[in-house]
């Protein structure tokens, strides 16, 4: 079974997950910086020319990195990688969710994910969130080098908010939360204006890039939750 495959099973078996549609050389793979702990992966595994991956997202602004297990054709790793929003200084002092094998048939995955792997993942993953906040009940959008939007915040209401409802996608690469590239660039202003709308409502403030210095978006609606915890 092909690790796309692989991901798309897993994900139909793990609510609230979603595989990214593209597998990607793990030899070329920017996203392996970002991987938070790879249990029983050796480093010289990522120099193999044959490997590809795929990333199980969380609209929590989780990822997993899923690739075949070097040397063990009925195994797949399942890697955490950083939560999203953060980099490897986020995590220091807190303990990483351990990488881990798993079977290659997709429901005996699935079920040690969940008992081995997601439950501790979920609960390491709010402090380093709140630590890379840009600042308190504060979203900053900043722009690609293809002026496409960006999205930085500390709060995993807003991450659901975006991968959930928004249209969004995370970036295995960056752990930025962004608009898929297919969409034309009027249909791209109109699905960020939607989205922060959306959370300018429920008490976030927003910072965007402008012509003469970033704009600021005051909240319209309610206090929002703490950083890094969800409503």
């Amino acid at each position: 079974m092909h690790v796309s495959e692989f991901t798309r099973a897993l994900a139909d078996r793990l609510p609230g997950w979603q595989p990214d549609p593209m597998a990607v050389p793990i030899a070329t793979d920017p996203a392996s910086g970002r991987i938070w702990d790879s249990g029983p992966l050796p480093y010289a595994a990522f120099e193999a020319d044959s490997v590809s991956r795929s990333v199980l997202t969380h609209h929590g602004g989780l990822q997993l990195y899923v690739m075949p297990r070097p040397h063990k054709p009925d195994q797949y790793l399942a890697l955490p990688m950083l939560p999203a929003n953060t980099s490897h200084q986020h995590v220091q002092g807190v303990k990483a969710p351990r990488g881990i094998a798993v079977p290659a048939d997709p429901a005996r995955a699935a079920a040690r994910l969940h008992r081995r792997l997601l439950t501790g993942y979920r609960l390491a993953a709010p402090a380093p969130i709140r630590r890379s906040s840009p600042g308190h009940l504060q979203i900053h959008v900043t722009l690609d080098h293809h002026r496409r939007p960006r999205i930085s915040t500390g709060y995993i209401s807003v991450f659901r908010e975006l991968l959930a409802h928004g249209g969004f996608l995370l970036d295995p690469a960056t752990g930025e939360c962004h608009l898929p590239d297919t969409l034309t660039p009027e249909q791209t202003r109109h699905q960020l204006t939607i989205s922060l709308h959306r959370l300018r409502l429920k008490g976030f403030h927003i910072t965007i890039p402008a012509t003469g210095g970033p704009r600021s978006y005051p909240p319209l609606g309610p206090v929002a939750p703490r950083r890094g915890m969800s409503r």
